[in-house]
């Protein structure tokens, strides 16, 4: 009897041992919402303190780094005020900074790289120059992440921390966050972009609601200026041209196809172009800046760069216009870039309001005349495809100028016309060289100078006429050799910003 009573004991224990042995096995980690909030801008957040002063553990904080492919992913409940063009359907604020202290009894790590799913340019209070900072996004009301504990509480965003060590034997793992205080007095974004006397909870997220999160999109369609961050990949190195701290001058003579008084500073800008590359190394971003350096002509204008993609390419991105400290022309603006076609933007629009000297016709080309600051053009694209560097086209691309009083765009000697509105075309004005030779576009190095107002661009760099009359192979530095009486005083001390 004994031993009957035995075995029916070691049979009840096997058959119950299994199903608690399976659900052990398959237990997940869940989102936790943390007790510490980011309360005026700033938070003082501790990671292993869940809301009612419960632990977490840095085993549980481990498993969600390791289950989140080495990342912290927070999820952030967006409480702004609905205020200006912020409403319940659409709120959001900026990060500025943040830095993660983990502590074990080896070391301390700091952590301060971070990412979120958008971005914006914005400029901070008591500044007009704007910058591009990480943004959160969301909207009023329960959009709870279903199949966690955080049913009933509303979360709409997702804050992604890189951390390369093991957590599970942190002592403490603390995040001090500060959002960025906007200069609301420019209206939007900055206004949007604000925070407000509200407060922003925060939860650590397992992947599942980490997607859920992400493809949600709380907000972001009627959200100002959203840039998205997501890349077909990681940018791991980048390729300047000319350098990664000099730029190309390209000057014009825009009488084309007259050449004028031929003294090729009727439009001069800067500009420095850059791919950024995967590890294979293929483009996978284009960003570019520049600067108005000078205006010696009457006729106005648009300033186009043109960076030719190929067939089927796709990219999205956007475009900013600074104005310079002090200067009061012109707007600044900020927009997105269709690349649909191609990478073919217009920089500088209607140059004669945009660039003017309020004591002269002409802007920095008189010999005499005091240095005008000119406005400063960035923009930031990032392609749907990589591409290889082979299929890319070649420096210095395509700076183009667009002339609205002939409606003729004037090139780069090889280029072609690309402007269904123009002229050229009807009127055979496709090459930008005149029949002796004589370009009405040149690229130079930026500390080339351009000649003064009136002065023959061969009377200025007397070698010049070498050059052209020897087919392009002699006298190749001419560009190196200026009359002094004859060039420009400025240089780019005058016009970097």
């Amino acid at each position: 009897m004994i031993n009957l009573l035995m075995k029916y004991l070691f049979v009840f224990t096997c058959l119950v041992s299994i199903p608690l042995f399976s659900v052990m096995a398959n237990a997940e980690e869940e989102s936790t919402k943390l007790k510490h909030v980011i309360s005026q801008g700033s938070g003082d957040i501790n990671l292993l303190l869940a809301q009612g002063n419960k632990a977490i553990s840095p085993a549980t904080l481990e498993a969600l780094r390791l289950q989140n492919n080495g990342l912290l992913m927070l999820g952030v409940d967006i409480n702004e005020a609905s205020s200006g063009s912020e409403k319940a359907s659409s709120q959001g604020v900026a990060i500025e900074h943040l830095t993660l202290t983990v502590v074990t009894a080896q070391d301390t790590y700091i952590f301060t790289e971070f990412s979120t799913k958008t971005k914006c340019s914005l400029a901070k209070i008591d500044s007009d120059n704007r910058q591009f900072y990480y943004t959160l996004l969301g909207r009023t009301g329960s959009n709870s992440i279903t199949g966690s504990n955080l049913d009933g509480t509303s979360f709409d965003d997702t804050l992604k921390i890189p951390v390369n060590i093991d957590l599970s034997t942190a002592l403490s793992i603390q995040l001090d966050i500060q959002l960025l205080e906007t200069n609301e007095d420019l209206g939007d974004p900055e206004e949007f972009y604000d925070y407000s006397a509200g407060f922003e909870d925060l939860a650590l997220l397992t992947a599942t609601d980490v997607d859920f999160l992400d493809t949600q999109a709380a907000g972001r369609e009627e959200a100002p200026l959203v840039v998205l961050t997501d890349n077909p990949t990681s940018v791991a190195s980048t390729v300047y041209y000319p350098s990664s701290t000099s730029y190309y001058l390209v000057g014009y003579e825009d009488q084309y196809p007259q050449l004028g008084d031929y003294d090729f500073n009727d439009l001069v800008v800067a500009y420095r172009v850059n791919f950024g590359l995967n590890e294979e190394f293929e483009a996978i971003t284009i960003s570019a800046e520049g600067y108005l350096i000078a205006r010696g002509g009457s006729y106005d204008h648009s300033w186009h760069l043109r960076i030719a993609l190929p067939e089927g390419s796709q990219a999205d991105g956007s475009y900013q216009l600074y104005i310079p400290p002090g200067g009061t022309s012109g707007n600044e603006l900020i927009q997105y870039i269709d690349t649909s076609s191609g990478v073919d933007i217009t920089l500088f629009n209607n140059t004669t309001s945009l660039f003017y000297d309020p004591a002269s016709s002409f802007t920095n080309t008189l010999w005499d005349s005091e240095h005008i600051l000119g406005h400063k053009f960035s923009f930031e694209i990032s392609l749907s495809n990589p591409v290889t560097l082979e299929n890319m086209p070649e420096a210095p691309f395509d700076p183009y100028l667009y002339v609205h009083n002939t409606n003729l765009e004037i090139h780069l000697e090889g280029k072609s016309p690309v402007m269904a509105e123009s002229d050229n075309i009807s009127k055979g004005l496709t090459s930008f060289s005149d029949e002796n030779g004589y370009p009405f576009a040149l690229v130079f190095p930026e500390d080339w100078q351009y000649p003064n107002e009136y002065v023959d661009i061969g009377a200025a760099y007397p070698k010049l006429i070498e050059y052209i009359q020897s087919n392009r192979q002699n006298q190749v530095d001419w560009y190196k050799n200026g009359v002094v009486s004859g060039v420009t005083k400025h240089k780019k001390v005058d016009w970097a910003w």
